[in-house]
C-alpha cells in the first residue's frame, strides 16, 4: 500500500471521528458516516476498525458514555442524560454505564454533587475564540499518550517551517492539549488525547497521523496553573468544585489546556505554565 493511500484512509476516518464527537447525541446513520468518509458501507466498517482500533458501534458507545459523565456532574437526572446521550431508555443507559465504569450513573452523580472540596484556586470566566488546529491523537495514560502525540506533531510542524518555509510555529502559534475522557472513570488504555497547534498558513496540508479540526469557541472557566503537569489533575478537581459551588453548567465540549512553554523538556517543572479551560454554558 502506498504511503499516500494510508494518509488518505487516515484523513477520511478521522473526519468521521470528529463528526461523531461533535454529533454524538444525534442518531448516527451508517450511510451518512460512510458517505462522509468516501467509502462504501461494507469497506467503511473494516477501514474504521483498522485505523481506530475498535469497531464503529463500540466507538460511538464509548464517546456517548464518556460525555455522559459531564452531564451527570452538571446535576442532570439519569433519564435526562440517557435521552441526551442517544439511549432509548434510562435502563439501557444505566446498564451500559455500569458495564463501562463499574458503578451506576446515580452513584457517579452523587459523588460529584456531594464531594466538593475547599477551594484553593480562583478561576475566571472568559470568552474563548474558536481556533483551527492541526492535531495528532494518541490513546493511553495521559502522562504517556500526550508525549507520544507531541513527538509526532512537533517534527511535522518544524519540518513545514524549516524545509517548506511555511508560516507555522511562529511567535503567535498556540499549543493546546485536549483530554477527551475522565481518567477517574475511563480505563487508562482508552483515554484519548489530542496534541494541537494553531496555524495561519492554510497551504500546510495534513499528512499521516496529522489531522485538522476546530477547537470550538465560547464561554469558559479558566485558570493558569504554574508548576508541573502532574499538578494539573488537582486543578481540574478544584475547578469542578467551583462549577458545583457556583451553580455553573458545563458545556458538552471537552476541557482543554493551553501550553505556554515550547519545550517543556528544557523547562524546570516549577516554571511550566498551563492554562486550563472548562467550557461552560451561558447562564
Amino acid at each position: 500500500m502506498k504511503k499516500t493511500t494510508k494518509d488518505e484512509y487516515f484523513q477520511a476516518v478521522y473526519k468521521v471521528v470528529h463528526y461523531i464527537e461533535m454529533h454524538y447525541a444525534k442518531e448516527l446513520d451508517l450511510e451518512v458516516l460512510a458517505k462522509l468518509s468516501g467509502f462504501s458501507k461494507y469497506h467503511f466498517h473494516r477501514i474504521f476498525l483498522s485505523i481506530v482500533g475498535e469497531n464503529l458501534n463500540a466507538y460511538i458507545r464509548k464517546v456517548r458514555l464518556s460525555l455522559s459523565t459531564r452531564k451527570l456532574a452538571n446535576g442532570l437526572s439519569v433519564t435526562e442524560v440517557a435521552m441526551q446521550s442517544g439511549y432509548e431508555t434510562p435502563a439501557s443507559f444505566a446498564k451500559a454505564f455500569k458495564e463501562r465504569f463499574g458503578f451506576s450513573p446515580r452513584a457517579f452523580s452523587k459523588k460529584y454533587q456531594t464531594g466538593a472540596n475547599k477551594m484553593n484556586i480562583q478561576p475566571k470566566i472568559i470568552n474563548f475564540d474558536a481556533v483551527e488546529v492541526l492535531y495528532v491523537r494518541k490513546k493511553g495514560d495521559y502522562m504517556v499518550s500526550a508525549g507520544e502525540a507531541w513527538e509526532v506533531l512537533m517534527p511535522f510542524a518544524y519540518a513545514q517551517k524549516i524545509k517548506h518555509k511555511k508560516n507555522i510555529m511562529g511567535k503567535d502559534a498556540q499549543m493546546f492539549g485536549i483530554g477527551h475522557d475522565c481518567p477517574e472513570t475511563t480505563p487508562a488504555q482508552d483515554l484519548r488525547y489530542d496534541a494541537c497547534i494553531s496555524y495561519d498558513d492554510k497551504s500546510v496540508k495534513p499528512e499521516g497521523e496529522i489531522a485538522v479540526k476546530f477547537i470550538e469557541g465560547g464561554k469558559c472557566l479558566c485558570h493558569l496553573h504554574k508548576g508541573s503537569y502532574e499538578g494539573v489533575k488537582d486543578v481540574y478537581a478544584s475547578m469542578m468544585d467551583y462549577v458545583i459551588e457556583n451553580e455553573l453548567t458545563m458545556d458538552d465540549k471537552p476541557a482543554f489546556e493551553k501550553y505556554y512553554n515550547r519545550d517543556p523538556r528544557r523547562t524546570k517543572p516549577e516554571n511550566l505554565r498551563t492554562k486550563i479551560y472548562v467550557p461552560i454554558k451561558e447562564q
